[in-house]
C-alpha cells in the first residue's frame, strides 16, 4: 500500500540574479519516508530545501504540503507541519539545551512562558534524540555531535511531521554520524516522521535512506529507491568518482569503495 504524499515539488525552478539555480524539479515524497538528497557542492541542494520550507519562493512551479499548496499556509501553521535543521551553525547560543529546544514551541505557544504541554513536548523531543542528559548544559559547551542532537530536538519540539535537514553529519566523527542517522531512522520507524536530509557519504545513504534524489547543476538526475538509483554508474556521473560496489554480509547492504582514489573523473556537466 502506497503511503500518502507528504510533500511534493511540481516543476519547480529558481533563478537568482538572472542565473538559473534549479530547473523543473519534480518529485513526490510519501509520508514516513527517509529520503537522501545527494549532489556535488553548488548543485542547488540547500536552495531546494529552503523552497520546500517556504523560505524562498520558487521562480516557477509549486510545492504542496499534504496536498495543499505550501503558499496557502500561514508561517506559524507551516511551522507546525515542517521543521528544519540547518548546517551546524557557528553562532553561539547563550542558552541551556532545554531553553534552546523550547524555542521550537513558538508556533504553538508564542506567549511568554511554557505551558505544561510545551514542557512535555520539549522533554519528549530531548528524549527522542538521546539528549535528555544535556538539558541543563549550556549549548556553547557542547560538542558538535551533542549540538546537532539538540538542534534536531528543537525541530522535533515543533511537533512537525516533516523534518528537513541540511548536512546533519557535517563535521561530525563517525560515532556521531551513525548516532544521528540511527536516531532519524528510529523517528521514521517509530513515529512515522518524514525525513529529507542532505548527505554526501554514499555509504551512509545506502545504509539509512529509503530513497535518494540525485541533484546536479540544478536538475534532478534520478529519484527513487536507493538500491535502484545509487550505483557505480550514477556515482561516477554525479560525483566524478569511479566506485566499486561491495555487498555486505547480510546480502542486502551495499558499500562503495573507490577503485582508484587518485584517478578522479570529470563530473558530468
Amino acid at each position: 500500500m502506497q503511503s500518502p504524499t507528504a510533500i511534493e515539488s511540481r516543476s519547480v525552478s529558481f533563478n537568482y540574479e538572472n542565473k538559473s539555480v534549479l530547473t523543473d524539479i519534480t518529485f513526490s515524497i510519501g509520508a514516513g519516508e527517509l529520503v537522501a538528497l545527494i549532489g556535488p557542492n553548488g548543485s542547488g541542494k540547500t536552495t531546494l530545501l529552503k523552497i520546500l520550507l517556504g523560505f524562498l519562493p520558487p521562480s516557477g512551479g509549486s510545492v504542496t504540503l499534504d496536498a495543499k499548496p505550501l503558499s496557502a499556509y500561514a508561517p506559524k501553521e507551516r511551522a507546525k507541519q515542517i521543521a528544519y535543521v540547518s548546517q551546524l551553525p557557528l553562532l553561539s547560543f547563550p542558552l541551556t539545551a532545554f531553553e534552546l529546544v523550547s524555542l521550537g514551541r513558538y508556533p504553538h505557544s508564542p506567549r511568554s512562558g511554557l505551558s505544561s504541554a510545551d514542557t512535555l513536548a520539549v522533554k519528549t523531543a530531548l528524549s527522542r534524540t538521546d539528549a535528555k542528559n544535556l538539558s541543563e548544559r549550556n549549548f556553547n559547551t557542547l560538542s558538535g555531535g551533542e549540538k546537532q542532537k539538540v538542534l534536531i530536538a528543537r525541530a522535533l519540539a515543533q511537533s512537525a511531521r516533516i523534518l528537513l535537514l541540511d548536512e546533519p553529519t557535517l563535521h561530525l566523527d563517525l560515532y556521531y554520524q551513525l548516532q544521528i542517522l540511527s536516531g532519524l531512522k528510529r523517528l521514521r520507524d517509530e513515529e512515522g516522521i518524514t525525513v529529507v536530509t542532505v548527505l554526501h557519504d554514499v555509504n551512509l545513504v545506502s545504509l539509512f535512506a529509503d530513497k535518494a534524489l540525485l541533484l546536479s547543476d540544478g536538475v534532478v538526475r534520478s529519484f527513487g529507491p536507493v538500491a535502484e538509483v545509487v550505483n557505480e554508474a550514477s556515482i561516477r556521473d554525479l560525483l566524478g568518482v569511479d566506485m566499486t560496489a561491495i555487498t555486505g554480509n547480510d546480502s542486502r547492504t551495499r558499500y562503495f569503495v573507490p577503485r582508484d582514489p587518485f584517478d578522479v573523473k570529470p563530473r558530468r556537466s
